[in-house]
C-alpha cells in the first residue's frame, strides 16, 4: 500500500513536470516566433530600403544623362519645382531638378542679396510682425551677413558688427572665422549667430556651387526673388505665374522690369545643378537622394559630381 502511495506520488510529480516543460516549450515557441515575425520584417525594411536607394541614385543618373544629351530641348524653367514621375517595379520615382545659380551662393552672392535673404527667413521663423521685432530682426539679418561676410574673407579685420575669431574666442566656441571660402553649406551653422532654425530654413536656397554675385530668377524660389530689392509682392506674384506657365508650356518668361539692370540678377550659364530623386514604396516608405553635379563640356569628363548624399525625403509632394 505504502508502495502504491509512492508511485502514485511520482507518476503525480513526473505528469506536473512533463506539464511545465510544455509549458516553456510552448514559450519559447511563441517567443521564437515573434522574434522570428520582427527579424522577417526587419529583413524585408532593409531589403526595402536598399532597392529604394539604388533606385533613387539610378533616377539621379537618368537625370544627368537627360541633361547630358547634345541638342536636348532644356527647360528654360528649371527651380525644382516641376516632377518627372516613373512608376516601375512597383514604386514611384519622382526627380527634380533646380539650376543651382537659382540660390544664393555663400561665396560669391552680394552682401545685399544675402542679407536680403536672412531677413526674409527669419520673418518666416516668426521673428517678423510687429515693428519693434520686424527692426530687431532686420539688425539680426544684418549681424549675420556680417559674420558671413568676415568667416569668408581672406582678412582679420573685423567689418562692422560682424565676427573674427577674438568674438569666436569670447562666445566660447572653440574655433574662429575661417576667413576663406565655404566648403559645404552646412559650414554655414558654424558662423556666430546662426542658429538651428534659421538654417533649415535657409538651406534649400543657398550653395557653394554657381559662383556668381547675382542670381538667375527663372531658377530662384519665391524666398530668393523675394530678398531681390525693388521686387513688390504683386510682381512677384505675377511673375511666378507666369513661370508656372512657362514650365507646362513652351512660352517665353519676361523678367520683372524691376529686375531688369538690378546686379542682383545674373542669367545662369546652365552647368550646375541639384538633383533630387524621391522613392515612394508600395508599404508607404520615401527615400530621397540628391547630387550637385556640374556639367564640364569636355568630352573626356563630361560631369562632375560635387555631392552625392542621402536627404530627409519630403513629407509630401511639394
Amino acid at each position: 500500500k505504502t508502495v502504491r502511495t509512492v508511485m502514485k506520488g511520482e507518476r503525480g510529480s513526473a505528469l506536473l513536470i512533463v506539464l511545465w516543460l510544455l509549458v516553456l516549450i510552448s514559450a519559447i515557441a511563441v517567443s521564437m516566433s515573434g522574434t522570428t515575425r520582427v527579424e522577417s520584417r526587419l529583413a524585408f525594411n532593409l531589403v526595402e530600403e536598399a532597392r529604394a536607394r539604388y533606385l533613387a541614385q539610378a533616377g539621379i543618373n537618368h537625370a544627368i544623362l537627360t541633361l547630358l544629351k547634345p541638342r536636348a530641348p532644356r527647360q528654360r524653367v528649371m527651380d525644382g519645382a516641376a516632377v518627372t514621375p516613373i512608376d516601375l517595379f512597383g514604386v514611384r520615382l519622382s526627380i527634380r531638378i533646380r539650376d543651382e545659380c537659382g540660390k544664393v551662393d555663400l561665396n560669391t552672392a552680394w552682401g545685399g542679396l544675402i542679407g536680403g535673404l536672412l531677413a526674409g527667413h527669419r520673418g518666416q521663423g516668426g521673428q517678423g510682425g510687429q515693428s519693434g521685432q520686424s527692426g530687431q530682426g532686420e539688425q539680426q539679418a544684418f549681424d549675420l551677413t556680417q559674420a558671413i561676410l568676415d568667416w569668408r574673407d581672406p582678412d582679420k579685420i573685423r567689418r562692422l558688427r560682424g565676427a573674427e575669431d577674438d568674438d569666436y574666442a569670447a562666445a566660447g566656441m572653440a574655433y574662429g572665422a575661417r576667413d576663406g571660402l565655404f566648403e559645404t553649406i552646412e559650414e554655414l551653422q558654424q558662423v556666430r549667430g546662426m542658429t538651428e532654425g534659421l538654417y533649415q530654413r535657409l538651406s534649400p536656397d543657398v550653395t557653394v556651387d554657381c559662383l556668381a554675385a547675382g542670381i538667375d530668377p527663372l531658377a530662384a524660389s519665391p524666398a530668393v526673388l523675394a530678398a531681390l530689392p525693388g521686387l513688390t509682392p504683386p510682381a512677384l506674384e505675377a511673375f511666378l505665374r507666369a513661370r508656372r506657365e512657362a514650365a507646362v508650356g513652351d512660352k517665353e518668361v519676361v523678367i520683372p522690369t524691376a529686375l531688369l539692370g538690378s546686379k542682383f540678377v545674373e542669367a545662369s550659364l546652365g552647368d550646375v545643378f541639384s538633383i533630387e530623386a524621391t522613392v515612394d514604396s508600395p508599404s508607404g516608405n520615401r527615400v530621397a537622394w540628391q547630387a550637385v553635379v556640374w556639367l564640364t563640356g569636355d568630352p573626356t569628363r563630361s560631369f562632375v559630381v560635387r555631392s552625392w548624399r542621402r536627404v530627409p525625403a519630403p513629407a509630401a509632394d511639394r
